[in-house]
């Protein structure tokens, strides 16, 4: 298939590192303004009972030494979607899920749609993206910036924009016109580079005074970040209704035994406990256009730390 041709050069993309300079260290100075800017789209969250829990939410868990029983698996249905996202939270991570429900909805939802499962981790910050999941390790599910760049992986993996962006022969040459990229970070490999413009378009579209506002030499990355405005259009600004792309992963059991008694007295007026004496249902309740399956993507996985 031709999504799967074009995406077999992303290894490449991840593997080889740039060798421009960086404008900063880092983008922390961009946070402040995403934050303020990108307004939360409300929401209502159900907690499932103990017992089932999405398969990439498992794998990936144990992927990383962790129990699927010492999960809570939460819908987080926004106002502009008719369907919910799965959030998969363990039980000692450091966010709570009404915080990472309102970052989450700060992503405009057209980035929104991209993502499959988000999952909420213990551990020291780090955050990384496989084949449309998106995980949060310590304290970066409060962290819009780095929602927007785990997102971003999935936009240029999924060739949402047409193509992926860290292969594709129009960002390449808006690369090679640039004189810098974003970030140290950036430096890794076009497909950070890739993520953290992303980054910095959201920001440029969103907050007033736009990256130049913020960055005096804002030319340095200015062809590759308008690029991806260029590809990308009004997917970077909030506002719309859902067209969720990426399937939920199959409903499995989190033991060879499914039941226990739930997960505690957690109720507030934003938070239901949801009766699931049976397997929940994973699909959709809608029907979207363009719904990326198994079978037609190449598999992939970003992963950081801070």
């Amino acid at each position: 298939m031709k999504l799967l041709s074009a995406l077999s050069a992303l290894a490449l993309a991840q593997a080889q590192s740039l060798d421009k300079p960086a404008l900063t260290s880092d983008l922390d100075y961009l946070l402040e303004g995403n934050a303020a800017n990108l307004p939360t789209v409300n929401s209502q969250i159900a907690v499932w009972e103990a017992g089932w829990i999405p398969a990439d939410c498992k794998d990936i868990a144990e992927g990383q030494d962790l129990t699927a029983t010492d999960f809570e698996i939460f819908q987080v249905q926004y106002d502009d979607c008719d369907d919910a996202w799965l959030v998969c939270r363990h039980k000692e991570a450091s966010n709570d899920i009404f915080t990472v429900a309102d970052t989450f909805g700060k992503l405009p939802v057209r980035i929104r749609d991209w993502v499959r499962q988000v999952l909420v981790l213990p551990g020291a910050n780090s955050a990384f993206a496989v084949n449309g999941n998106v995980a949060f390790f310590g304290t970066t599910g409060q962290n819009v910036d780095v929602m927007i760049h785990e997102a971003a992986h999935g936009l240029d993996g999924f060739a949402a924009f047409g193509e992926p962006l860290s292969t594709s022969e129009t960002f390449l040459a808006a690369y090679d016109a640039d004189t810098h990229v974003p970030d140290n970070y950036a430096q890794s490999s076009q497909a950070e580079n890739v993520a953290q413009n992303t980054v910095v378009a959201v920001y440029d579209r969103n907050v007033p005074g736009g990256f130049p506002g913020v960055q005096p030499d804002y030319k340095g990355i200015f062809n590759q970040y308008t690029t991806i405005q260029d590809f990308a259009g009004d997917a970077l600004i909030p506002g719309g209704t859902c067209n969720r792309h990426l399937e939920n992963s199959e409903i499995v059991a989190m033991s060879t035994v499914v039941g226990g008694s739930g997960s505690g007295n957690l109720t507030t007026s934003r938070l239901f406990r949801k009766g699931l004496g049976r397997k929940p249902e994973s699909g959709f309740r809608n029907e979207y256009r363009d719904v990326v399956r198994a079978g037609d993507f190449e598999p992939f996985e970003f992963r950081e730390s801070f």
